[in-house]
């Protein structure tokens, strides 16, 4: 929401999840930007807004879809770590590389401007990782009480890291305003 609040348009989205549940697992990726979540960022920018209420549901679809994407990848189920392995045989046996990595459209879903992450815990505050792309934003965020936080960082100057945490504030305002007005 804060991406688009800012630039107007959606871009690739990397959340890690664990997948800890397997020996030896690490993460896979999830993909937060769904037709759920476009639908939803669409409508809290529209000049016409909708109602509370249907910004609210628009809302829980979003935390529906999200959630459940997220155990699919805990479980296994995601794609990414499956084509990155893919990739990696192919380029350890010397082989000729698929034309699915060749492909922009597989470019372009793989530059995640936007890289976030959960970090939990009192020191949470503490730490914080890069992005993974030149032009992207590294985003940490938690939980913790009754608050929540977020550690951005970015490479200057082909982001303006300020500007963006002005629009994450502005987002969060935005979707408490629904959620604490029925």
């Amino acid at each position: 929401m804060a991406f688009y609040k800012l630039h107007g348009k959606f871009v690739a989205t990397y959340e890690s999840c664990s997948t800890s549940a397997f020996k030896h697992g690490r993460t896979e990726t999830v993909r937060p930007l769904t037709s759920a979540t476009r639908r939803c960022v669409e409508e809290f920018h529209k000049s016409s807004r909708p109602s509370n209420s249907d910004l609210k549901n628009l809302l829980k679809e979003c935390t529906r879809v999200h959630n459940q994407l997220t155990k699919e990848a805990a479980m296994g189920q995601g794609f990414d770590r499956h084509l990155f392995a893919l990739r990696y045989i192919a380029e350890q046996k010397g082989m000729k590389m698929p034309a699915l990595y060749q492909d922009p459209v597989y470019t372009e879903a793989n530059h995640f401007v936007l890289s976030t992450s959960t970090l939990f815990g009192p020191a949470f505050s503490g730490g914080g990782f890069a992005p993974v792309v030149q032009d992207g934003f590294g985003i940490g965020y938690g939980f913790l009480d009754n608050s929540t936080g977020c550690l951005v960082s970015t490479y200057s100057p082909h982001r303006d890291g300020a500007a963006f945490v002005g629009a994450l504030q502005s987002s969060y305002d935005d979707i408490y305003k629904v959620l604490s007005n029925s």
